[in-house]
């Protein structure tokens, strides 16, 4: 089997997908089929998961609720790449980011909010890629 099938291989599940919905089939929650659903998952709740949060695991997170209260820049856009980077790089190593693109930063900035994209693409099979939009605010 190549890896490119394995990736999209359904299993019985990997986990609960984030953010976390309900379930239109069976279950209480939707849950991950793919290991592509999963990284994604995985990526989500990471970038929302502020340093300290996560009992046992005070490193796993990311500074970027923190990051929300500072004086919004062209320095700040930098430091949440580059933090959303550097933690994706080591707690989900199987994915590599491919960008991140804040689409409306002056209108952001008017209004306290971030909104971005990151484009991402599995290790395994660098041809496999998605992306996610997030909004993050005060």
């Amino acid at each position: 089997m190549r890896n490119r099938d394995k990736v999209f291989q359904r299993r019985v599940t990997f986990n609960i997908i984030n953010p976390i919905r309900n379930s239109t089939t069976d279950g209480v929650f939707d849950l991950s089929e793919t290991s592509l659903d999963k990284y994604k998952s995985n990526l989500y709740t990471l970038i929302y998961t502020g340093l300290g949060e996560r009992v046992m695991l005070p490193q796993f997170g990311t500074r970027i609720k923190y990051l929300l209260f500072e004086p919004m820049s062209e320095t700040l856009f930098a430091d949440i790449e580059k933090e959303i980077r550097e933690k994706a790089a080591f707690w989900i190593p199987e994915i590599s980011i491919l960008s991140i693109e804040f689409p409306e930063k002056e209108e952001n900035m008017e209004n306290n909010k971030i909104d971005m994209k990151i484009n991402f693409a599995l290790n395994v099979d660098p041809d496999i890629k998605d992306f996610m939009e997030i909004t993050l605010g005060v």
